[in-house]
C-alpha cells in the first residue's frame, strides 16, 4: 500500500484533491480508530480525526517520506487527540475490548484468543470478561503520563520514538513509562495471572 501511497501524495501535492480523498478513505477508518482509543467518545473521535485530516493536508509538503503517510498521519491524529483531551479535560477511558478487536471486527488478541480454535466454556468466557473488566479498571487508573504512552505503544503500535515525539517528553521516558504502566498493571492484576 505504500508504494500506493507516494503515487497518491505526489498527485494531492500536485493538487489533485482526488487524490487525497483516496487517502482519506484509506485511511479514516485507522484514524478514527486512534481517536477513539484515547478519546473513548465516537463523536470527539471523528471530530479530531477529520482535524487530523486537515491538518496533514496543510502540512503535505512537509511530509519527507511519502511512503510513511499512514503513520505520519496517525502521530497527527493521536497529537490531536492528546491536545483535545488536555483541552476538554476528560478522563479518557481505554476500551480494551474494543482495542482486541482488529479492523474488520473478529477478535484479534485478548483473553478468549487464548483458547485459539477451541470454543470457550461458559467458565472460561466468564473468566475472560472478568479478566478483561479488571485490566480496563486497572488501565484507568493508571495517570495519565502512564496510560498514553501504555495505550499508543501497546494498542495502537506506534514506534516509541514517534511516542516521544508526540508527547514531547524523551525517548527514554516513553520507554519507562510503558514499563512502569506494565508492572503496575502486572501487581494489580496478579490474581488473574
Amino acid at each position: 500500500m505504500s508504494h500506493d501511497d507516494v503515487k497518491l501524495v505526489e498527485a494531492a501535492r500536485a493538487g489533485q484533491s482526488e487524490a487525497f480523498d483516496r487517502l482519506v478513505e484509506r485511511y479514516q477508518r485507522q484514524a478514527v480508530a486512534v481517536a477513539g482509543r484515547l478519546l473513548h467518545n465516537l463523536d470527539d473521535a471523528l471530530e479530531v480525526a477529520q482535524e487530523g485530516f486537515i491538518r496533514a493536508y496543510q502540512a503535505l509538503e512537509q511530509l519527507n517520506d511519502p511512503q510513511r503517510f499512514g503513520s505520519w498521519l496517525m502521530r497527527i491524529v493521536a497529537n490531536q487527540a492528546l491536545n483535545y483531551r488536555r483541552s476538554h479535560r476528560r478522563d479518557p477511558k481505554v476500551s480494551l475490548e474494543r482495542s482486541w478487536m482488529s479492523e474488520d471486527g473478529s477478535e484479534s488478541g485478548g483473553p478468549l484468543s487464548l483458547l485459539a480454535g477451541k470454543e470457550p466454556s461458559a467458565p472460561q468466557q466468564y473468566a475472560a470478561q472478568e479478566l478483561a473488566e479488571a485490566m480496563q479498571q486497572a488501565i484507568e487508573e493508571l495517570p495519565e503520563n502512564l496510560r498514553d504512552p501504555l495505550v499508543l505503544f501497546t494498542v495502537e503500535k506506534l514506534p516509541q520514538k514517534e511516542i516521544a515525539e508526540m508527547l514531547n517528553c524523551s525517548l527514554q521516558t516513553v520507554k519507562w513509562s510503558v514499563f512502569e504502566a506494565r508492572r503496575r498493571l502486572r501487581i494489580r492484576l496478579e490474581k488473574w495471572l
